[in-house]
């Protein structure tokens, strides 16, 4: 009776871990679906926006590239008159981004939303790359083989960062966690490792799906689709609430680039009386 046992604990541990398989699936098959279902809302609503707002949009964009080309003038000719000296933009002395205050451009205007042509964009790939970080870092290693494991990841994650490969950042977010590897060592018999790593590999699926599904939320075009489905709750026409708020930012933004480029032109012309004092 005593050696039976061991066996009876051993297929019942074996049963429970074939239910957790079988939960397990469930739950990477609905974080699946649930993805691609709002991927293909937000990918059909992107195409609605280029349709029903592309001029606006194209307007706006305009608008924001010369109002940061103009205030970037203005603060080199403003740096020269400080100095003393004049501005002179085929000098390399001017080409310094470092010097330019971008911050005091930051207004309510530019906190609206616009639609990206694209589903991925350079905030999204570094949020992505600090969590992965956390997650992976040598640092957080307790031993020499979980450093060595880690060092090779996150190797991994820093080149496919290097060369914006968004998908191999995904594919890597889906990586066994070090305690995992771990955990998979320490088990001997080969069918409770086998349906372990099989569990392993639907959660590892799972939080790739969920991670995908939090960034597509925090892209601006997945945050309009968010916003116009709650618009649609209230009855409120959303197209015309979002065209109001461009042409009120484009009215806003040309006002804008008038002042600057008045302001520009008034520097400009001292810059050029410098150039006389110099040349005399």
């Amino acid at each position: 009776m005593q050696q039976l046992e061991p066996v009876y604990n051993l297929r019942a541990k074996i049963n429970r871990l074939q239910a957790e398989y079988k939960q397990a699936r469930l739950d990477l098959t609905a974080a699946e679906a649930e993805l691609a279902q709002e991927q293909a809302a937000v990918n059909a609503f992107r195409m609605h926006c280029r349709l029903k707002l592309d001029n606006l949009i194209d307007i706006l964009l305009a608008l924001r590239a010369d109002k940061q080309a103009l205030f970037t003038r203005l603060q080199l000719l403003q740096q020269a008159q400080d100095l003393g000296i004049r501005f002179d933009e085929d000098d390399p002395f001017w080409n310094l981004d470092e010097d330019i205050d971008s911050d005091s451009l930051a207004d309510d205007a530019d906190d609206l939303l616009l639609p990206t042509d694209t589903p991925h964009d350079k905030a999204a790939e570094k949020r992505l790359y600090r969590e992965l970080a956390r997650r992976f870092h040598p640092d957080l290693a307790e031993t020499a083989v979980e450093q060595a494991y880690r060092t090779s990841i996150m190797s991994a994650i820093n080149s496919a960062y290097q060369v914006n490969d968004i998908q191999a950042l995904y594919d890597l977010a889906g990586e066994l966690e070090p305690g995992e590897i771990a955990e998979l060592a320490g088990i001997e018999v080969p069918e409770v490792r086998r349906l372990r790593e099989l569990i392993l590999k639907c959660h590892r699926l799972r939080r790739k799906a969920q991670l995908q599904l939090r960034t597509l939320r925090r892209e601006n075009t997945a945050r309009m689709w968010l916003r116009a489905q709650q618009l649609d709750e209230t009855d409120a026409d959303y197209w015309s609430v979002i065209k109001r708020e461009l042409e009120a930012v484009i009215t806003k933004r040309e006002l804008e680039v008038v002042i600057l480029r008045e302001q520009v032109t008034v520097l400009e012309a001292q810059n050029e009386h410098v150039d006389s004092t110099i040349d005399s």
